[in-house]
């Protein structure tokens, strides 16, 4: 696996991640990706979306902004998949309908009748209000990047691998010097 080449994707933007151009290495980020424990991926991709300003986070879902639209590219199923998986994520935390769809200025919560618009207001909402609920939604599409860099954003994907590529290389080491198998912990 290399980890470098995996980050170096990532940073050269969207299309490092399966949207054109250069092709995201399946193999390399299933590897590191796909070893994390679902607890742990989603405990680091909380952490890391809590780092990205709401200023730029809203930048990076807003259909249009930049001539970007990460949400719009996603297939309708996706985009329903991921807006239920939100609302789904919020409930769990407590919070009502009327609660989510009021706080993120929605007049429906019916993931398949969200525009991408509706689902970048959701998402900034619970940028700034409920950051939790992105590590449960995260963790659902652990393998799969293209959905993730949308829901996240390029910044904040690569804060949570480089979190997630740490322990793994760390745990490697100590494999290594004691002959034991250790996983991501």
């Amino acid at each position: 696996m290399d980890f470098g080449n995996l980050l170096n994707n990532l940073a050269n933007g969207p299309q490092a991640t399966g949207g054109g151009g250069q092709a995201m290495d399946y193999n390399d980020w299933n590897q590191m990706v796909g070893s994390a424990p679902p607890e742990q991926f989603g405990q680091a991709a909380a952490n890391a979306i809590q780092q990205v300003p709401p200023q730029e986070y809203s930048q990076h879902v807003t259909p249009g902004w930049g001539g970007t639209d990460p949400l719009g590219q996603l297939p309708q199923a996706q985009r329903s998949g991921l807006a239920g998986s939100l609302i789904s994520a919020l409930m769990n935390q407590g919070l009502g309908a009327s609660n989510i769809a009021q706080g993120a200025g929605l007049s429906t919560l019916d993931p398949s009748r969200m525009s991408p618009g509706d689902l970048a207001g959701l998402l900034q909402w619970t940028h700034q209000n409920q950051p939790q609920a992105f590590g449960s939604v995260a963790s659902q599409y652990q393998n799969q990047p293209n959905i993730l860099q949308a829901l996240m954003g390029n910044p904040a994907l690569i804060s949570m691998l480089t979190s997630l590529g740490s322990q793994f290389l760390s745990n490697r080491g100590q494999q290594n010097q004691d002959g034991t198998n250790r996983t991501y912990r």
